[in-house]
């Protein structure tokens, strides 16, 4: 899965940066949401800079496990690094907020939170999105079966609570966007990176998932239910 993820956000790190305009929306709302975070902060999973690009967040590092994705941060903050959320390269105690957008469901969210958390200064913020379980329903639709494994919202409250965090604030968020057929969103979900036949490993398989789309002739909603959550370190 993980080799996975870094092979395919690689790969479509420059038209994830025109397509992906719920993220850019979800990004938005993150960053009215966390409202004023000072200091050194950290950007996990930080794609191609929307937290960075929206914000005034300058003293920040991004890490994505994704080599060009980085790359293309670069662009905007050189200040950027490949790495793994589930391992992070820091000692403890070295940032004074973190955030993420869009990004922690594609990790053991637990091993992240843990993560997070030991990088993170006492009493300090952590400003998140995920999306959680409704979201893509289109998406199964189509397929006809459960694709992704998306937790609810009081399983990711209750890991964030066991990874030592405390809650401040939380909300749900429904995003939408419409395609006009099932091939358009399956080109949609490709250009930003997102598989919808990670389980299945055979050629005739994925031929069959692909013929599923491009039979959807009738418009189509793809749809995100994302988690805001501010929490910090006690």
């Amino acid at each position: 899965m993980k080799s996975f993820v870094k092979f395919s956000f690689s790969r479509f790190a420059e038209t994830y940066n025109k397509e992906a305009t719920l993220q850019k929306e979800a990004a938005e709302i993150l960053i009215d949401f966390a409202d004023s975070l000072e200091g050194k902060g950290l950007d996990l999973g930080c794609g191609t800079g929307f937290l960075y690009r929206f914000s005034n967040w300058k003293n920040i590092t991004g890490i994505d496990i994704a080599e060009d994705m980085v790359k293309f941060y670069k662009k905007f903050n050189s200040n950027c690094l490949i790495a793994d959320m589930e391992n992070l390269p820091f000692k403890e105690n070295s940032f004074d907020f973190a955030v993420s957008n869009f990004a922690l469901h594609w990790t053991d969210i637990k091993k992240s939170f843990n993560e997070v958390f030991r990088v993170l200064k006492k009493d300090r913020y952590f400003v998140f999105n995920i999306p959680f379980k409704g979201s893509m329903e289109a998406v199964e639709e189509i397929v006809g079966k459960e694709t992704f494994d998306f937790l609810c919202v009081p399983e990711i409250l209750k890991i964030l609570k066991e990874s030592g965090f405390s809650i401040k604030d939380f909300f749900a968020e429904d995003l939408y966007r419409e395609f006009p057929d099932g091939y358009s969103l399956l080109s949609h979900l490709h250009k930003t990176g997102v598989s919808i036949n990670l389980k299945e490993k055979s050629l005739s398989e994925k031929r069959k998932i692909v013929k599923k789309f491009k039979d959807y002739k009738k418009p189509v909603v793809l749809n995100y239910r994302l988690l805001f959550v501010k929490a910090y370190k006690t």
